[in-house]
């Protein structure tokens, strides 16, 4: 009951906004037949007129037929005319999707009930739309079925639009259920890209309208710049008309609901694809090339190319890109991403961008009367294409240059930070520690530790691996080299040094030797049996030992330094 309500309402309203755009439309033409025909003539006339309009701002083309008379004032050659006109006036078709978009916006916080009201406001829009075929049907260039079809998707099309719009920014729960479902059908693909996957989406769709409304607002600037620069030509045009003050506000009108139109030329004008006005006509920032135009003022804002220096154009537009890609690249999310989203996040935004420009040309070209006319407007995928090229590159750029993390830089290249003769100086100056993993026993540890002079033969001497299953292997090595060393300098000694008063025999040295030998080789052996994490915490342990990391030398050295003590 309360989804019937919902499009009842909703139908309702729908009428009411077909409505309200009719009378914007009927307000200048009943002044028209009032003030210049004095009424004369059939209301007929001008109903149909009016349904015209109406229609032709949504979209249906017309079909107007002009006697030989007629076509001299117009300043063409005096013969019958037939020609179609399909160029729409934007301002009155923009304002539809407005007031459509709003509508949909106001019953998305209806929650899951709210969907009736889309549907019941095309079903309304579809009605309103049928009255005013019937009476536009004189003038219409499409069957009566394309001519109520048409300006009810376009209802229908941005009411749903906003209806999604308000129920994302709310959250209701049916939104939530369709991510849920798309992401339990994405983890077939990339069950991780399948969580991130909301989070993506909306930073595209962020970056997407913040470089379609960029290069708007590009265009925005160009129009007025053109409208500057031109300001006498459009004077000239103007006063060449000499109208009086009832046709002067119906110009200014005219122009007023063809305003968009120039925007979006101005668009892609800057993008480099430019526009016709006319067959055979061009207007690009790099040459400019026309035939005989209409009367019409604001055509007298037409750049003239710029030669050689017309790829600045499409450069702003690359800028305008950089800009927008740089403030999007300094949020966590897009800096924190891979490097592949954080290409193809920019790409996708900058080819939604280009798919509305191409939209936006559509609807800004076709017929605008007869012969040459027959053609005017952008080419609407040759403009969205460079529209979304030039945008992407700049994005990716920008992005990219927000990605760049400085410090590490600056900590990977030393230099920058300070001169090249102070980091030679500091690194020739600095001596690697290298830890020594004995583990050492509490004679050893209590020897005297030898001078920095005298450790230029164990700073040759090789470091072992860590304990591991060979240790017993190596010590008994390295303990048998000890051994065999400290026979060889008791040979060099003196008698007197050797066995005498306060001496020390060969003998007894030996036998210290090997006492201190085994006593480590049986203190490693111990060692060794325990994890490889607990004897590497044993070695590098700071109570056994001195802290001194010069004295840290290997306990098998210590008699050898006894000896030389003893000697000197």
């Amino acid at each position: 009951m309360r989804a019937t309500l919902t499009a009842v309402i909703a139908a309702i309203e729908a009428g009411a906004i077909a409505l309200e755009v009719f009378v914007v439309i009927a307000i200048p033409g009943v002044l028209l037949w009032w003030l210049t025909f004095d009424l004369s003539g059939e209301p007929s006339q001008v109903g149909f007129g009016v349904a015209g309009v109406w229609m032709l701002a949504h979209l249906i083309p017309l079909t107007f037929s002009l006697t030989p008379e007629s076509a001299l004032s117009f300043g063409l050659e005096p013969q019958s005319l037939n020609f179609v006109i399909s160029l729409a006036p934007l301002t009155l078709t923009f304002l539809t999707a407005t007031l459509a978009f709003r509508s949909g916006w106001r019953f998305g916080q209806r929650g899951g009930v709210g969907v009736a009201a889309p549907l019941g406001g095309a079903a309304g829009y579809a009605i309103a739309g049928a009255a005013v075929a019937w009476l536009a049907s004189p003038v219409l260039a499409a069957p009566m079925w394309a001519a109520i079809m048409v300006p009810t998707l376009w209802f229908g099309v941005w009411s749903a639009l906003g209806f999604v719009a308000r129920s994302v920014s709310s959250g209701h729960e049916w939104w939530r259920s369709t991510v849920r479902q798309v992401q339990r059908a994405f983890e077939r693909v990339s069950p991780l890209g399948a969580a991130s996957l909301p989070s993506r989406s909306w930073e595209m769709a962020r970056l997407s309208a913040a470089g379609f409304a960029a290069l708007m607002g590009l265009g925005a600037l160009g129009l007025v710049a053109a409208i500057v620069v031109g300001y006498v030509q459009i004077v000239a045009l103007g006063q060449g008309l000499q109208l009086d003050l009832l046709a002067i506000v119906l110009v200014f009108l005219f122009q007023l609901a063809v305003l968009p139109i120039a925007w979006v030329w101005s668009v892609t004008w800057l993008t480099g694809a430019g526009f016709a006005i006319g067959t055979g006509t061009s207007v690009t920032p790099f040459d400019t090339l026309l035939g005989p135009l209409p009367s019409l003022p604001l055509l007298g804002a037409i750049p003239q190319g710029w030669g050689s220096a017309g790829a600045l154009a499409p450069t702003l537009v690359v800028l305008a890109g950089v800009m927008v890609g740089g403030l999007a690249g300094g949020r966590r999310n897009l800096r924190s991403e891979p490097i592949l989203w954080a290409i193809l996040v920019p790409v996708l935004a900058a080819a939604c961008a280009g798919l509305a420009v191409t939209g936006l040309s559509a609807l800004a070209s076709g017929a605008a009367g007869p012969g040459r006319l027959a053609e005017v407007g952008p080419a609407p995928w040759i403009a969205g294409g460079l529209a979304a090229a030039e945008l992407g590159v700049g994005m990716l750029c920008g992005v990219f240059v927000r990605r760049v993390d400085h410090s590490r830089w600056t900590e990977a290249l030393p230099v920058l930070r300070r001169g090249e003769g102070e980091s030679q100086a500091e690194t020739q100056n600095a001596r690697p520690v290298t830890p020594l993993v004995f583990a050492r026993s509490e004679e050893s540890a209590a020897a005297q530790s030898p001078s920095t002079d005298s450790l230029t033969e164990l700073d040759t001497m090789p470091i072992p691996d860590f304990p591991g299953p060979r240790i017993d292997e190596r010590l008994r090595s390295h303990a048998a080299e000890a051994e065999t060393h400290v026979d060889n300098v008791a040979e060099t000694l003196p008698e007197g040094d050797v066995a005498g008063e306060g001496g020390t025999s060969p003998s007894e040295v030996s036998a210290e030797t090997e006492v201190s030998a085994e006593t480590e080789v049986s203190t490693e052996t111990e060692v060794s049996t325990e994890t490889d994490e607990e004897s590497i915490l044993r070695a590098y342990s700071w109570e056994n030992g001195p802290k001194n990391l010069e004295s840290s030398t290997p306990s098998v050295s210590a008699s050898r330094w006894r000896i030389w003590m003893r000697k000197g």
